[in-house]
This record gives C-alpha cells, structure tokens and sequence, in this order.
C-alpha cells in the first residue's frame, strides 16, 4: 500500500472542493484511496508528456488529480476540475 501525501495546494484545493462538491469530494478519496492500495487496478491513468513527463494524470469524474508514486508513497500536488488542469 503507497502511503498518500498531499501538497500544501492539493489540500487547499480538495477542502474547496469538498466544500461545494462532497459527492466529488468522497468520489476522490475513494478512487485516491483505491489506488493506493492497488496501484495495478482499473484505473484512469494517463502520464503527462512535456515538461511535465514525470507526473501522472489521474482522472476521476469531472477532476484530474496530478501525481507522482513510487513504490512506497504517492504525492499528489494538485487536484483540479477538467476545465482548469490543461
């Protein structure tokens, strides 16, 4: 199991989310969850091209969490709507 951390503006942005979203919200650390625990799983995952090459995509509902893992933790540095992440 990968342990989670968030970024100090992944937290900010999932509070806000959860705020006004909380179905989004539990969707989110469910699937972030999920994933921690089977990164193998049937998930959405897509790995950024660019600049941006060493981060994954992680697309859940209308929001795109932005990631890196390894074997032994996965960091989530921003958790944004759709319209927002590109």
């Amino acid at each position: 199991m990968l342990e989670i951390k968030y970024s100090g503006k992944a937290s900010k942005q999932f509070a806000r989310i959860y705020k006004g979203d909380r179905k989004s919200a539990e969707m989110i650390i469910k699937a972030v969850e999920g994933f921690s625990r089977n990164p193998f799983g049937n998930f959405d995952i897509k790995i950024l091209k660019g600049e941006h090459a060493k981060f994954k995509r992680l697309r859940i509902g209308d929001y795109r969490i932005i990631f890196e893992d390894d074997k032994v933790n996965m960091w989530i540095y921003e958790i944004k709507h759709r319209q927002e992440a590109y």
